[in-house]
């Protein structure tokens, strides 16, 4: 006879066919720790389950669009049956025909823990109590879900699943990572969704996870010992330049092409803040541990300004060069590819020197700074970025050596932090920017994944559509694509004027960005021979514009 909480679940599936549990109500649940999980799901469309225990169940949620990290995201969820807390440990493929056919994958697991409890200290009662109000505030402690998150019902619905809101709160876990793109296999197996359907033995790899080893409240400890006024300060940033700046008073740089980064040491710690808010200094630990060495050697913290790059022998390299390390969670795949794709930091600035602050000081003065505070500490990962008057002579070493650019700086002017000022010139050798994915086209004969990116940039609050981008991906790079997208996935264009496409179109949510070149910019305002260069997770989508075309 099915128990009166599970028989809904029960009552919907045929265990003869299913390997699901039949499962029963644990009778002595225990009131601390409380497990959750999280398990992808590809039925008849891809969604994610929230389970929580409570008495015994696991009260259950249909995510379709999976858990956020970004507090201005909401995400609806769906209330479904209860199920048996041995379905945690569920991972399978569901007979096509049986309610809810399809794969299962353990995409998370942990406990949590209510937010708000009684003087009595009764977990469980204040989580009824916050479901029965409609409002529970919970904080995850799982492998790849930390932090506090909200469940709010909207509405009750058929009453048989009512709609509710998963919502993250504001606190150290905050990130514009996106956990769903960012992480494809199981926790438990480490099996993709397809390799879990084919039936594939377990992989020994460990799930990696979101957040970096240390606690983010000693990210914020490095930021806020390595200067008071800076903790939270975000780059300043170059206009386009369309022709070489005439008189004295401005020095030349090379563009570099890889990561901007504002660098917070100290003698124990260091931050590597990408213009996302993403602390890099997991994915490059060489980088990390030098100026760590830097700040230890002085014994004073300091805040600069420079760009991660990707080295080819001994010099810089191109953006694609850092494609494999900038998204990586593992230490084991960290490790080999700090070695087989070494990386360097190149500054330019220095923001705060020890107790001092820099940020209203002229150029001049930083870069005295900062020649100071690097002299007999440069190496081949600490790089002094090269500097000169000879503007003419800079740009012939960019064509020559096939660089991007060059940046043009007003010897006089101070760090314009957050703002993209004309005191900085961009000057471009060749066309390349970042877009924005707004959707895909199914692929063509032999294609795989898909056919080509649909991008575009934003005017004030509109997507404008910008062209194809088919060239420039390598198979892997195709796989790899497609996984970021699916789960992004809506019905309609986030275009203001939806795009016409040689293959069906798929749209999504405007959250990938990718960075491409291009011959030139047609009169229609479409890119003329886009080529992918890789995905950009240190920009954020709305900062995204058209940038002017090249001198």
């Amino acid at each position: 006879m099915p128990t009166s909480r599970l028989a809904e679940y029960q009552k919907k599936r045929d265990f003869a066919k299913t390997a699901e549990p039949a499962g029963d109500v644990i009778s002595d649940a225990k009131a601390h720790p409380l497990e959750f999980v999280i398990q992808k799901h590809a039925a008849t469309a891809l969604h994610f389950d929230l389970r929580l225990e409570l008495d015994g169940v696991m009260k259950s949620w249909a995510v379709p669009k999976g858990p956020s990290y970004d507090p201005t995201v909401k995400r609806l969820a769906m209330e479904v049956e209860d199920h048996p807390m041995e379905y945690n440990t569920f991972e399978g493929t569901i007979p096509k025909g049986e309610y809810g056919g399809g794969t299962v994958m353990v995409w998370d697991r942990g406990t949590y823990t209510a937010d708000e409890v009684g003087p009595d200290g009764d977990e469980p009662a204040a989580i009824r109590a916050g479901l029965a109000a409609g409002k529970l505030a919970f904080s995850f402690h799982g492998e790849r879900m930390h932090g506090s998150f909200a469940l709010v019902r909207t509405k009750r619905g058929d009453e048989k699943k009512p709609q509710w809101l998963l919502i993250k709160h504001r606190d150290d876990y905050v990130t514009d990572v996106d956990p769903v793109a960012e992480y494809t296999t199981s926790v438990v197996t480490g099996r993709t969704m397809d390799e879990i359907a084919a039936g594939e033995p377990p992989r020994k790899t460990a799930a990696g996870k979101l957040m970096p080893k240390r606690a983010p409240s000693e990210a914020k400890r490095a930021r806020k010992e390595a200067g008071r006024k800076e903790a939270g300060i975000e780059p300043m940033l170059a206009t386009i330049g369309t022709t070489m700046p005439d008189g004295d008073g401005w020095t030349f740089e090379p563009k570099y092409d890889g990561i901007r980064v504002i660098a917070y040491g100290t003698p124990k710690q260091v931050a590597l803040v990408s213009r996302n808010g993403i602390d890099k200094a997991r994915q490059f630990p060489a980088i990390a541990e030098a100026l760590r060495n830097l700040a230890a050697k002085s014994r004073t913290p300091f805040v600069l300004d420079g760009e991660i790059v990707a080295l080819v022998g001994d010099k810089p390299g191109r953006f694609q060069g850092l494609q494999n390390r900038m998204h990586l969670l593992g230490d084991g795949d960290i490790a080999a590819h700090e070695k087989s794709e070494p990386a360097a930091i190149i500054v330019f600035d220095l923001l705060a020197d020890g107790d001092a602050s820099l940020l209203d000081e002229p150029w001049t003065k930083r870069r005295q700074a900062l020649e100071r505070r690097l002299k007999g500490a440069t190496n081949s990962t600490i790089r002094l970025a090269e500097t000169t008057p000879d503007g003419p002579g800079m740009l012939a070493r960019a064509r020559t050596d096939h660089w991007e650019g060059v940046i043009a700086k007003k010897t006089s002017a101070k760090y314009d932090a957050g703002h993209r000022s004309r005191n900085w010139l961009k000057l471009k050798l060749e066309e390349q920017q970042e877009f924005v994915v707004g959707g895909w086209t199914d692929p063509r004969k032999s294609r795989i994944a898909l056919g080509a990116l649909i991008v575009g940039y934003y005017e004030g609050s509109k997507l404008i559509y910008a062209g194809h981008v088919g060239g420039g991906f390598s198979e892997e790079a195709l796989k790899d694509m497609k996984k970021r997208l699916k789960p992004l996935a809506r019905e309609d264009s986030p275009f203001v004027s939806v795009p016409k496409t040689n293959e069906p179109a798929h749209w999504v949510e405007p959250e990938i960005v990718i960075e491409a070149k291009f011959i030139q910019w047609t009169d229609e305002g479409y890119l003329r021979q886009p080529v992918f260069l890789g995905v950009r997770d240190d920009k954020p989508a709305k900062a995204v514009g058209r940038e002017k075309e090249s001198i």
